[in-house]
């Protein structure tokens, strides 16, 4: 048998400063939120489900230290890979419930089987502006104006709702 070894991913200045809509994107979808008819309860699993899928990349981006495969770290930015204060339990419910049919669902009752989205968000949502801080003011070497207006616009955006939340 022969073993395969995994080829190693180079970051380059180039393809850091590139990603940064891409990261923007993840840090919009999740916290974003579009308005939508609430009494609608397929409508509103969609809504809390596509926010969950965004945290749960946002995480990944957050806390990983070891990339896999090509992924992107929020250290590839200079930001420091740091565990986001989010429960063992609700971690379980970004790796048991949202993409993976288990069994563990069962352990669910009527009270527990809502989204936790309050408790999962204000945690990524304060490490978020501490990320977008980061990049106003260590913007990666050849970062386009425009894409650090837009990187701008959202901090003040994500930094208003968050004084407001907390």
């Amino acid at each position: 048998m022969v073993k395969v070894r995994p080829m190693r991913f180079e970051t380059t200045d180039t393809k850091v400063a590139t990603m940064l809509p891409h990261v923007r994107y993840e840090i919009e979808q999740c916290f974003l939120i579009s308005e939508h008819r609430e009494d609608d309860w397929h409508l509103r699993e969609s809504v809390f489900l596509a926010i969950l899928i965004h945290a749960r990349i946002l995480l990944t981006f957050f806390e990983s230290t070891d990339r896999r495969l090509d992924d992107v770290l929020c250290s590839d930015f200079g930001f420091p890979s740091s565990q986001v204060s989010i429960s063992v339990q609700h971690r379980n419910r970004f790796n048991k419930d949202m993409v993976h049919l288990t069994y563990s669902r069962l352990r669910h009752t009527t009270e527990t089987k809502p989204w936790p989205v309050g408790a999962i968000l204000p945690p990524l949502l304060d490490r978020s502006v501490g990320f977008i801080k980061h990049i106003l003011s260590h913007p990666p070497k050849g970062a386009d104006e425009q894409e650090l207006t837009a990187w701008n616009a959202l901090f003040h955006l994500l930094n208003g709702s968050r004084s407001t939340t907390h």
